[in-house]
């Protein structure tokens, strides 16, 4: 007799293949057989058993004392969702304490101890993954309060990946969109278990159903684990259960762990290009009341021309950083809740209106009259709008690096160093190119003026940033050797501290020439453009030579700093592995 799978009939070998069994078949038989092992047919009893009542929702419950660190978890997850290489939902952290610093605890010795730890995405009742998205990538069911993503709406800007203190949403590189988990919601809503759930040979994770109200009145004054952010800003469900009292007083593994985090070269050409084209308007703005009015005719239009085409190639160089580049129109649709949304339009307004001032300068810069002034404050209006707006991007996400007394004078000073700076070689270089009396009289109303203020802005920049690394990590670092020793989670004064070490240990290179960067082209330099422009004639020539390269110099600066600002952040995040 032939065998049907050697046969050349394609149709033979289909009706062959349907002679077999199905999966469901093949688990009936072997359930019948009772060859099911037991946390597969009981899995289950570690599910909800009705649907989550008006006020709750779905939330994973995690059994510390059955958690081993196997990542079958972490495993389960990748196989089921299909992720791809270096992509995961769930991970696997460490908690311990040395016999050194553990804690006198009843009933137990003061010895070495160590707790594994599974996590993944806590569902919050209020997620800041959602509240922060520009373009409502995100939902949250109603009735069973999964937190979902939604790929296909998705531009790749990992926002939500800042405003989640936890992390949760990983931006995957080869799709160009951030993607998390959404606890396997169609596994549960045919009554089967997540993955990680079913995989975990010790029923160490289940899903349970919770109270909305009762997590959120619990997350006023507490974390899920040490180490962990802080609940009240999220408000996650997740619930961590041990009968040993000795795990809350443990540490993170990765406690003094020093990483730098990613770098953004795109949104730190955005951020100090804008800031320099919102400093220039402004500066130029002002000197509408500070110089001779023949002076100030001859270069505003100069002025407002070099200060939009800056302001245009940052914002076509914040588009480089979005995953998904040609839906960037829809980043303006969360302008409710996302100060991402909010940038957007405020920079938006700003170019538009920027355009209209810098175009009519053009035209009748001399018969501008009243709207000239009506104009320019409007354009420094809705520049200084716009640089709010992108600094609330970062002191929503609630990091003691990108907190407002540090962003804030960071933005701030750089716009007007900058903007000083560029007025001050563009002045200058139109000075030289029309000539005449025109050279004097710049430098006499302007270029040493603006000089003087850059040296001065610049110091007070600078003196800022020292004070931080030379005081702030001394006394940082006290403060964190006594969070060692006694076990206390005062996580600002942990993350100012791994900050400090970052700046001088992995980015002393970047410190370096940040601050070498800063005295040479903020300081020096100007110094010496305010010497060549004492006296009758000055020598313009070189001036423009020396303040281009000031400016250049300046800038280059300003770009380490705006590098820094991402790279030493110390991120919030759940107990991890020691790198």
């Amino acid at each position: 007799m032939i065998d049907v799978f050697e046969s050349d009939t394609p149709l033979d070998r289909y009706l062959a293949q349907q002679t077999d069994l199905t999966a469901v078949g093949r688990f009936v038989r072997l359930e019948r057989h009772d060859l099911i092992p037991a946390q597969q047919r009981y899995y289950r009893d570690l599910i909800p058993l009705t649907k989550p009542q008006p006020g709750q929702q779905y939330a994973f419950a995690v059994d510390l004392d059955s958690c081993t660190g196997c990542k079958a978890c972490v495993t389960a997850c990748r196989s089921l969702n299909g992720l791809d290489d270096n992509e995961a939902w769930r991970t696997v952290g460490l908690l311990h304490h040395s016999a050194t610093t553990a804690p006198v605890v009843t009933g137990e010795l003061r010895s070495a101890a160590q707790q594994h730890v599974t996590t993944g995405c806590h569902h919050c009742v209020d997620p800041a993954c959602l509240n922060g998205c520009p373009v409502d990538a995100y939902e949250k069911d109603p009735i069973t309060g999964i937190v979902a993503h939604l790929d296909d709406q998705c531009i790749g800007c990992g926002y939500c990946t800042l405003t989640c203190p936890y992390e949760v949403p990983r931006y995957n590189a080869k799709r160009g969109i951030v993607r998390k988990c959404d606890m396997c919601a169609g596994r549960l809503a045919e009554g089967e278990a997540p993955a990680c759930v079913q995989a975990c040979p010790n029923e160490a994770i289940s899903v349970t159903i919770v109270d909305q109200a009762t997590v959120v009145a619990g997350a006023v004054r507490s974390r899920l684990l040490p180490g962990a952010p802080h609940s009240h800003i999220t408000s996650p469900t997740t619930q961590y259960l041990t009968t040993r009292p000795g795990v809350r007083a443990m540490q993170p593994a990765d406690l003094l762990a020093l990483r730098p985090a990613e770098a953004h070269p795109p949104l730190t050409v955005m951020l100090v290009l804008t800031q320099l084209s919102v400093g220039a308007f402004i500066v130029d703005f002002a000197l509408q009341r500070l110089v001779p009015a023949t002076v100030e005719r001859a270069l505003q239009p100069w002025n407002a021309g070099v200060a939009l085409l800056l302001g245009l190639v940052a914002l076509a160089a914040s588009v480089l950083h979005l995953g998904r580049p040609r839906y960037a129109f829809r980043v303006v649709i969360g302008f409710r809740h996302s100060w991402l949304s909010r940038e957007a339009v405020a920079f938006g307004t700003f170019a538009g209106t920027a355009a209209l001032y810098a175009t009519t300068l053009w035209w009748s810069a001399a018969t501008l009259g009243h709207w000239s002034v009506v104009l320019g404050a409007a354009v420094g209006f809705t520049g200084l709008a716009a640089v709010y707006c992108s600094a609330k991007i970062y002191v929503s996400t609630r990091r003691v690096w990108w907190a407002w007394r540090f962003t804030g004078p960071k933005f701030i000073l750089t716009a007007l160093i900058c903007g000083l700076s560029t007025v001050m070689v563009t002045s200058s270089a139109v000075s030289l190119l029309v000539g005449g009396t025109l050279r004097s009289a710049t430098a006499a109303s302007i270029g040493r003026p603006l000089c003087v203020m850059v040296v001065s802005a610049t110091m007070v920049k600078l003196l800022g940033e020292a004070v931080f690394l030379l005081r702030g990590r001394r006394e940082h670092a006290a403060t964190a050797g006594a969070i060692i020793i006694t076990g206390t989670t005062d996580m600002r004064a942990q993350d100012l501290y791994r900050t400090a070490r970052l700046l001088t240990g992995a980015l002393r290179r970047v410190t370096v020439w940040r601050f070498g960067a800063g005295l040479v082209g903020g300081v020096a330099l100007p110094l010496w453009e305010w010497k060549l422009q004492a006296g009758s004639s000055p020598r313009v020539a070189l001036m423009v030579a020396v303040g281009l390269v000031s400016l250049v110099t300046l800038t280059a600066g300003e770009l380490a700093e705006r590098d820094q600002f991402f790279r030493a952040v110390s991120v919030p995040r759940m107990p991890g592995l020691p790198a």
